[in-house]
């Protein structure tokens, strides 16, 4: 009779313990996020092997070019997250245009740089991380929408 009593309990206790730890799954890196087929498809061709950046960077180069995609993935508590849009927001139209992309994330930021190496950069506010994908090179409509997808799969995985 305890046997069959001690069974239960012991059950219910192992859940207990057991569940919290495997609840807790690692948190993705960058890399993870980032896949080589996105990356190529970001960059409209072949890309070389990742660097990853302890986790928090991943970078594609592109290949036969001094361009890249890249993606960084960071904390952002309290407003430090919206702070960083903010500033970029800030930026002068002669120096990027900016939009903001509705229904992705909790704060989001497209900006499209007009001097220096062209840079796509979208940023997302999402649940207390920052997701930054950028893509050097043109800035198309295509472009973007294979960015908002690409952002969109990452932070499904945060």
């Amino acid at each position: 009779m305890k046997f069959q009593t001690a069974i239960p309990v012991t059950a219910a206790l192992f859940v207990l313990f057991i569940a919290p730890s495997s609840a807790r799954a690692a948190a993705p890196t960058a890399c993870d996020l980032l896949s080589a087929q996105t990356a190529a498809l970001l960059a409209g061709g072949p890309v070389g092997k990742p660097i990853d950046k302890n986790g928090k960077s991943c970078m594609y180069p592109i290949t036969g070019k001094i361009t890249s995609v890249q993606v960084i993935m960071t904390d952002a508590p309290g407003t430090s997250g919206a702070d960083a849009i903010a500033s970029y927001q800030k930026m002068p139209a002669s120096t990027a245009k900016t939009e903001t992309i509705p229904g992705l994330g909790d704060q989001n930021l497209l900006v499209v740089m007009n001097r220096g190496p062209r840079e796509n950069i979208l940023m997302v506010l999402y649940h207390q991380k920052m997701v930054a994908l950028s893509v050097e090179g043109p800035n198309t409509p295509e472009l973007k929408a294979a960015m908002i997808q690409a952002v969109k799969q990452m932070i499904a995985q945060i």
